[in-house]
């Protein structure tokens, strides 16, 4: 970490337990076939693959892990929204994916929720990223640098059932990963986006 101002962000270690950390990891085993290509948003408010930008593979039906996960992060959100200070309704939506970086993956500098609009009638407002792998670990690096506006920033590292949150306007990236080519072997995390309503759209936000 640099000296300068440390961005604003929660980690949580521990937070789903072994068991669980192990389901989910069993089930991006059984689920190997279905993980495809991670996409991005552009300016032109387009999804699109560019492997120079992002390299990793995603996986976006869960089944009920889904929503076990949902109620999990449920459980903290008032700590994460308070100590961050976000403000939320009291009903959220959640986007809700699996990830896996392999050798070489990485994703640049960017933000979650860029002040654009996309079309939609809620924006991202806090992003939380949950860690698991295979046991023992079999990859290095992977790192999750979180951006301050004085251009310090903080490396928080993809431990083993790990929870990390910050607001989803924060400059990050993930620091590229290295491993052996087996599926198995890759960076394994929970992406979790809370959503609130944009501006002049009800319900208001309650801080």
């Amino acid at each position: 970490m640099t000296t300068a101002a440390t961005p604003a962000h929660v980690v949580i270690d521990g937070f789903l337990g072994a068991a669980r950390a192990g389901e989910l990891m069993q089930f991006a085993l059984e689920h190997e076939s279905e993980f495809h290509q991670s996409r991005f948003y552009t300016a032109e408010r387009e999804a699109r693959v560019d492997t120079s930008v992002r390299d990793s593979s995603h996986l976006l039906e869960l089944g009920p892990l889904r929503a076990a996960f949902a109620a999990s992060v449920d459980v903290v959100l008032a700590r994460l929204t308070s100590e961050l200070n976000v403000c939320l309704p009291s009903e959220t939506k959640k986007e809700i994916e699996m990830v896996r970086y392999g050798d070489g993956g990485f994703f640049k500098r960017h933000a979650d929720a860029p002040p654009r609009p996309d079309g939609h009638d809620s924006v991202r407002a806090l992003t939380l990223v949950y860690y698991f792998h295979a046991l023992p670990k079999r990859f290095d690096g992977g790192e999750l640098r979180l951006f301050s506006p004085d251009a310090g920033f903080a490396d928080v590292a993809p431990v083993y059932d790990r929870l990390v949150a910050f607001p989803s306007t924060a400059l990050h990236e993930v620091r590229p990963t290295r491993c052996a080519s087996a599926f198995a072997d890759g960076r394994f995390s929970i992406n979790c986006w809370v959503r609130r309503p944009r501006e002049g759209q009800s319900p208001s936000p309650s801080c």
